[in-house]
């Protein structure tokens, strides 16, 4: 049977050998036949064939008729990619989890800061995206502070208004100046102060992960975000953030 070498290089990728890919599509285009008639036609050595049919049986691409003789039969290959992709997302699922369940433990026991701890990301639709992430992913608390509490600014909607949307426990924002429209949907689990001028953004999230945004000069648009998942960079900005936090003003509920 020809094929396109692009075919065989995809049956190949399926995890079929040389011989396997002869012999299934021999019998793709044949149809039924004994062992000694895919041999012939596959050009597989007959010494070979029965190995290399019992391997495509275990592997799901072809049917297989025990009695005198034993007829194979090649099985449809909608049939076999699907069985190929279910048995490839079972092996991926349980290696994940043993790798997971081993693994991560050991990392999380890990107690020094290193390089993999801390990541610099460039541009404000990256730095956003990391914000809006940690967001999404609190549980217990949330410290933030921002230099407006604006849901009419571009950059305060994706980050206020998501942080107004949390299923944290607690949240903290510190900020200069809150708008009419921000102050109405302040939940109650909420405190939030101002203060004469908060420089930049800053982001503790559970007592975690860390996230410093900074803005360059109006005319550059330059924007730079730093963010640690390590503990000692979390106490050290929660630390920070609890300092400023102390010393600003209550707002009014609306």
């Amino acid at each position: 049977m020809s094929v396109s070498e692009t075919t065989l290089r995809a049956l190949k990728d399926l995890g079929l050998t040389d011989y396997e890919t002869s012999s299934y599509l021999v019998l793709v285009e044949g149809g039924q036949m004994s062992a000694s008639e895919v041999s012939t036609k596959s050009r597989v050595p007959y010494s070979r064939i029965y190995d290399v049919l019992g391997r495509l049986e275990e592997k799901g691409f072809i049917q297989v008729m025990r009695g005198r003789p034993t007829l194979y039969t090649a099985k449809a290959p909608t049939e076999v990619v699907r069985l190929v992709r279910l048995a490839w997302e079972d092996k991926i699922e349980r290696s994940s989890k043993t790798v997971v369940d081993e693994l991560q433990p050991r990392f999380e026991r890990e107690s020094h800061a290193s390089p993999k701890d801390v990541w610099v990301m460039h541009g404000r639709a990256a730095v956003l995206a990391k914000a809006i992430e940690m967001v999404n992913s609190a549980r217990d608390e949330i410290k933030l502070s921002i230099p407006s509490f604006d849901l009419e600014e571009n950059d305060a909607v994706s980050v206020a208004g998501r942080v107004l949307q949390t299923k944290a426990e607690r949240v903290y924002v510190l900020t200069s100046h809150v708008t009419g429209s921000a102050r109405k949907l302040i939940p109650k689990n909420f405190e939030v102060r101002t203060r004469d001028r908060v420089f930049g953004a800053g982001l503790v999230v559970d007592g975690r992960q860390t996230l410093i945004m900074l803005a360059g000069p109006e005319e550059e648009r330059e924007f730079l975000g730093v963010y640690s998942s390590h503990a000692v960079f979390a106490a050290m900005a929660g630390a920070y953030f609890d300092s400023l936090y102390s010393d600003s003003q209550s707002i009014r509920r609306v």
